[in-house]
C-alpha cells in the first residue's frame, strides 16, 4: 500500500512511509490502528518544513520522529509492517545535520 504525502506539502521522491498491508493484517486490530497512527503521524513530520524552526523545536520535534521509529521497531519484531524509504530516510538525516 502506497499512500502519499499529506496535501499541505508537495510530494517528495523518496519521502514516503510504506506499510506491508500482508503483515499489518496479521496484528491485533488495536495494534493496527496505532500503526496507522503512527504512519500519519510519520507522513506530517516528513513534510514538515524546518527551516523556520528553532534548535529547541527542531530538537523536540528530532526527539518525536526517534521516538516514533522506536515504537515502529516494537511492531516490525515478526516482520516489516512500517518502514520509511532508504532515500527518505537519508533525506531526513541530512536534513537534521543542515539545519544544525
Amino acid at each position: 500500500l502506497l499512500i502519499s504525502a499529506p496535501a499541505t506539502a508537495a510530494s517528495r521522491p523518496g519521502k514516503e512511509v510504506r506499510i506491508n498491508t500482508e503483515n499489518l493484517a496479521k496484528l491485533p486490530i488495536q495494534d493496527q490502528q496505532r500503526v496507522l497512527e503512527i504512519k500519519d503521524r510519520l507522513d506530517v513530520l516528513i513534510a514538515t518544513d524546518r527551516s523556520t524552526f528553532t534548535a529547541p523545536q527542531r530538537a523536540e520535534l528530532r526527539d518525536e520522529l526517534n521516538g516514533l521509529k522506536h515504537e515502529m521497531k516494537q511492531y516490525n519484531r515478526n516482520g516489516n509492517v512500517i518502514y520509511i524509504s532508504t532515500g527518505g530516510l537519508i533525506i531526513i538525516i541530512l536534513l537534521l545535520i543542515i539545519l544544525l
